[in-house]
């Protein structure tokens, strides 16, 4: 099984922003212009057919107001196209708040995805954490265990004049981990895309509650950092992601595959990070 932990459907608009910031995007080393072609789902749906992928999770995120609609849209496409599947979305500001985590769940769904920077929340804020709990506490209820994404730009302040209040640092991310045990955590981009590495290793304990997506992060991270977050949380604690639509399966599975192989991962463990531990995270 072959399962893409990290999607995303955007608009035209978004690349075009993204294509604004060509510093970012050098940074980032970000394929926008292939990224075109790519932004329909059919475009996911067709190259994973191609290209031996069973399985690509979408990750959603909206504004207070949008949420619901956001949510439909996404699992509108699930329901189009068979390799496709998604998580929802929430926000700490909505309205209905605990309707709509129950209605996600009901909805086979198990868990959410978050971009703070984006979202304009604090990681640290009473709002937050009443909606984490709530997130375990009807969780609990239903006998699931929630798996929460977290995107971890942390120059969003830099380059989308973010409030630096509202990045998810692998510190405020630990901290989460640390007071909400009945919640998964994935840290997307190995937990801190363009993170002070000290930081990342300091804040990031591996812990049971806490994963890693590989998306993006072999473009951003030195060989050698890469490979000390992959022994340090091992491989039943890594997923494979590839950030699509600026990358795609077969050019960053070979080049992940490369580092899990330096890392010392068997052919049983690459395996695991290639679709066993998302297909056992997210119930597929």
């Amino acid at each position: 099984m072959f399962i893409d932990s990290h999607c995303h459907i955007f608009t035209q608009r978004i690349v075009e922003n993204m294509k604004a910031r060509p510093t970012m995007v050098r940074e980032l080393k970000l394929n926008v212009n292939d990224a075109v072609p790519r932004l329909a789902p059919k475009a996911l749906e067709e190259y994973a057919e191609a290209n031996g992928i069973d399985l690509c999770l979408l990750l959603p995120t909206a504004a207070p107001h949008k949420v619901q609609t956001e949510n439909n849209r996404f699992i509108g496409f699930t329901r189009d196209f068979p390799r496709l599947r998604t998580l929802g979305t929430l926000h700490p500001m909505m309205r209905n708040l605990s309707d709509e985590i129950l209605r996600v769940f009901d909805l086979g769904i198990p868990g959410f995805k978050f971009s703070s920077f984006s979202q304009r929340f604090d990681l640290s804020s009473p709002e937050v954490g009443t909606m984490l709990a709530q997130v375990e506490r009807l969780a609990l209820a239903r006998g699931i265990r929630p798996v929460l994404v977290f995107d971890t730009f942390v120059r969003a302040d830099f380059y989308f004049s973010a409030d630096p209040a509202h990045l998810t640092t692998p510190a405020k991310l630990g901290e989460l981990v640390h007071r909400y045990p009945g919640i998964v955590f994935i840290g997307a981009h190995m937990g801190g895309l363009l993170a002070d590495f000290d930081e990342l290793r300091r804040s990031l304990i591996p812990t049971p509650n806490l994963y890693l997506d590989t998306s993006n992060a072999a473009h951003t991270l030195k060989d050698d950092h890469f490979i000390e977050l992959l022994r340090n949380f091992g491989p039943s604690n890594v997923l494979f992601g590839t950030d699509w639509p600026w990358f795609v399966h077969v050019a960053e599975s070979r080049k992940i595959r490369s580092l899990l192989v330096n890392a010392g991962y068997d052919e049983s463990d690459q395996a695991a990070v290639f679709g066993g531990n998302a297909l056992r995270l997210f119930g597929f």
